[in-house]
């Protein structure tokens, strides 16, 4: 075989295996939008089903975790399978504390969805992912990242940093447990941005919490300190203008607090972009009782 066929032959395995790729990834979020779309005209049996087959595949990014199991919850519950949409709705407060059930839907969601929320007031904390990061010019810095997960999903944390331009992360996985330190190496000449992400993520893969994404990472940056003699007329220092004051970031991530039950007031829920129309339920053309 010569060195052209060669050649040929690998570049249509790489246009193949690219191809499976791009595949695989767009598998989630076209079956995420049939399942939304299905639920917003009231099928929800095949809502549901569609939403399984999203929750069914590894590697899920936060958002499509979180929105596949939200018409999950839902679908459950107008189908009236109350103890898989109590299930769902438990997953669905550890993803997004702040999600709401409609005010407006009946029993059948309603009373789920209580007892989920009777479920994390009785945890006593919330669910979530903290992430600080501590940098200074020309020295080491860390990322500080404290978990709690009162569910015990997260099997993991990963992290990755780079300071920009670089287009390589140095990734590192940590203990999910508590709070764990993240080094990060000194800036190099002429680079003062850091990008970084972290994800906890769950046995499959799934991004529980998550804070940045390699392709889209959380930004900070580091200002370099000003020679002396090259500044103008003095002027009064104060702490929040020193240059080598520590840059600090801090990111909270899916980490609201519940609130007492009695206290909780749901408020209507909007369905995303995918979606047709506005995710409600309806039981034959009258609500669900």
């Amino acid at each position: 075989m010569n060195a052209s066929i060669r050649r040929v032959l690998a570049a249509t395995m790489l246009a193949a295996s690219l191809t499976a790729a791009s595949a695989a990834l767009a598998a989630p979020e076209a079956d995420l939008a049939a399942a939304e779309n299905s639920y917003a005209a009231l099928d929800y049996a095949t809502a549901l089903s569609s939403a399984e087959a999203v929750l069914a595949q590894p590697r899920l990014g936060h958002d499509v975790l979180t929105r596949a199991t939200r018409v999950s919850a839902l679908s459950h519950a107008a189908l009236g399978h109350a103890d898989k949409a109590k299930e769902q709705f438990v997953l669905m407060l550890e993803y997004d504390p702040d999600f709401k059930v409609d005010s407006k839907l009946g029993p059948r969601f309603s009373e789920p969805f209580s007892e989920a929320r009777g479920y994390w007031q009785a945890q006593g904390r919330k669910a979530g992912m903290d992430v600080q990061v501590v940098v200074q010019y020309g020295q080491p810095g860390d990322i500080r990242v404290k978990t709690t997960d009162p569910l015990g999903v997260v099997k993991r944390v990963n992290a990755g940093w780079r300071w920009a331009p670089k287009r390589d992360y140095t990734t590192v996985e940590i203990d999910p447990s508590g709070s764990k330190s993240v080094e990060v190496g000194a800036n190099p000449e002429g680079s003062t941005r850091l990008e970084y992400w972290v994800r906890g993520v769950d046995a499959k893969g799934n991004a529980v919490f998550e804070s940045g994404t390699p392709d889209a990472p959380q930004l900070t940056t580091v200002n370099e300190p000003q020679a002396a003699g090259a500044a103008g007329p003095e002027k009064k220092k104060s702490f929040f203008t020193n240059p080598v004051v520590l840059a600090v970031t801090g990111v909270v991530v899916a980490g609201a607090a519940v609130g007492l039950y009695f206290a909780f007031r749901p408020t209507d829920y909007q369905t995303p972009s995918t979606a047709r129309g506005v995710l409600g339920a309806g039981c034959g053309g009258s609500r669900c009782d």
